[in-house]
């Protein structure tokens, strides 16, 4: 190949260069082309819908008509004696390259024909670039018209919910003092009616708050209001608030809590909806003479609130739709019992605001029981909000391929001995999401369990003599991680742990 082609050659390859805009890209090829074969004139355009659109074009020309070379098959078709039009078709749309009849037609059809390929996948790239940009731009304007949906949504909820539960409060009150029918003027079937205009001004009113708390918990206006709060005191509160509802319905209501628990640092309101909501949701499926039982129970560094029924129990089948919004466990059961299927779902998503979880056990005749589980104090929802935002990290560095060899976890089963339980809560919350851990808190416990197979050992070295930590070493060779001072480095201890096989 002569020296002028091979430069011809490498010119016609750089044209296509990196430019991921078609009209660009395509605009610097065509023009190479001009240049480096002596064309008059060259042009690309893409046919769509029995329409022809000019891409990218370079030269001059008096008239040329893209639509004429429709049918033909060869590459090269003479226009007259001093011209011709070399066509490329390429995948997505071709380009015509009108020339001079005294070109050597012969090397620029065999260098375009292994051109093609390269520029066939520059032309796709820049074809699913322009695609992605199209959608994250349609995106990007269905979600600004979704938040103005969202926000006119909000701004009618708000200003139904005073215009109609003003008046619904005042029909409830006072349909609540009639059917008492004090004058005694009343007959039985007008304390009835009453009774039906109270009740389903009830109904009506829990919709409306329903709605609104869902309303709240989709535009995230939630804000959690931290404070220690009496846990005992305020059950005891909505035990007594229960206890008319459950009476009238001859249902017994039991209250147990343990004397472990005192304060509990969490958001009061919050608390007392939930309890409130799994009470109201236990009142309804339970018939008279069977019972409910509001619990509360220590979990280190947890609180589980239960409230267990016996009532008409759900199916297994069912038990994973009962949190998800406007679904019950059965299309009947909100036919004779009523209920918007909002109360469980909001139940869920408050729990998660607070870092804490819901489950449920039930069976079918029996009833069944909540378990609605909170952090304790403030040093536990600390360490879940580090949870949370190591989570987050870890879904990126997934999607973005990043390998991040410390969040690689192992199960272990570990000891880990302390005496300070506050200084460590941390590090425990983090060890037993992944690991088997057992804790010891005295020096008799810890050689005890010297010959145990645990495969790391945490030690503080508080309390340990320089010659009991030695004898501890030599026992646990090089599976003990040692603990010096106040400071505890979660993400030392997980990379020696992801160290030990």
């Amino acid at each position: 190949m002569q020296v002028s082609n091979l430069e011809t050659t490498y010119k016609c390859y750089s044209s296509i260069g990196n430019c991921l805009d078609l009209s660009e890209m395509m605009s610097e090829v065509v023009k190479t082309f001009v240049e480096q074969t002596n064309a008059f004139y060259a042009l690309y355009c893409v046919e769509y819908e029995k329409k022809v659109e000019e891409i990218a074009s370079f030269g001059t020309i008096t008239e040329f008509e893209p639509k004429l070379y429709k049918n033909y098959t060869q590459s090269i078709n003479r226009v007259d004696e001093e011209m011709s039009v070399i066509i490329l078709r390429l995948e997505y749309g071709s380009i015509f390259l009108v020339e001079k009849e005294s070109i050597d037609k012969d090397f620029f059809l065999e260098m375009f024909k292994s051109f093609i390929p390269k520029l066939n996948l520059s032309i796709k790239s820049c074809l699913n670039i322009k695609k992605l940009k199209d959608t994250n731009k349609l995106l990007k304007e269905q979600k600004e018209q979704l938040q103005l949906a969202n926000k006119a949504k909000d701004i009618f909820l708000a200003n139904m919910s005073h215009e109609l539960k003003t008046p619904l409060n005042s029909i409830n009150v006072i349909s609540s003092v009639m059917k008492e029918n004090r004058s005694e003027n009343l007959t039985q079937r007008d304390i009835k009616n009453l009774q039906i205009i109270n009740s389903s001004g009830k109904y009506l009113l829990d919709l409306i708050n329903d709605v609104l708390d869902l309303s709240k918990l989709e535009s995230k206006r939630v804000v959690v209001d931290y404070s220690q709060i009496n846990l005992y005191k305020l059950l005891k509160e909505i035990y007594s608030m229960f206890l008319p509802q459950t009476q009238e319905k001859k249902i017994k209501l039991h209250f147990e809590y343990d004397k472990k628990i005192t304060e509990v640092y969490s958001d009061e309101k919050k608390i007392k909806q939930i309890v409130k909501n799994l009470l109201s949701n236990a009142v309804k499926f339970v018939e008279g003479g069977k019972a409910i039982y509001l619990k509360a129970k220590d979990e280190d560094d947890q609180v589980t609130i239960s409230v267990e029924d016996q009532g008409i129990g759900i199916p297994q089948n069912r038990l994973s739709d009962i949190f998800d919004r406007f679904k019950q466990a059965d299309s009947s059961t909100t036919r004779k019992f009523g209920g918007t299927g909002l109360g469980l779902a909001i139940t869920k998503e408050l729990l998660e605001l607070l870092k804490g979880s819901i489950f449920v056990k039930s069976e079918v005749g029996k009833g069944t029981t909540f378990y609605a589980t909170v952090p304790k104090n403030s040093e536990a929802i600390k360490c879940l909000d580090i949870l949370d935002l190591e989570e987050q990290s870890s879904k990126v560095n997934k999607k973005e391929g990043v390998r991040n060899e410390t969040k690689i976890q192992v199960h272990r089963n570990i000891l880990l001995y302390n005496t300070d339980a506050v200084k460590f809560i941390n590090i425990v919350i983090l060890l037993q999401k992944v690991h088997t851990l057992k804790q010891v808190t005295n020096l008799e416990e810890l050689f005890q369990n010297a010959n145990s197979s645990f495969d790391v050992i945490i030690l503080d070295s508080a309390g340990i003599s320089k010659h009991e930590l030695n004898l501890l070493k030599e026992i646990f060779k090089n599976d003990i991680y040692v603990i010096k001072g106040n400071i505890v480095d979660i993400t030392d201890i997980e990379e020696f742990i992801g160290r030990r096989r």
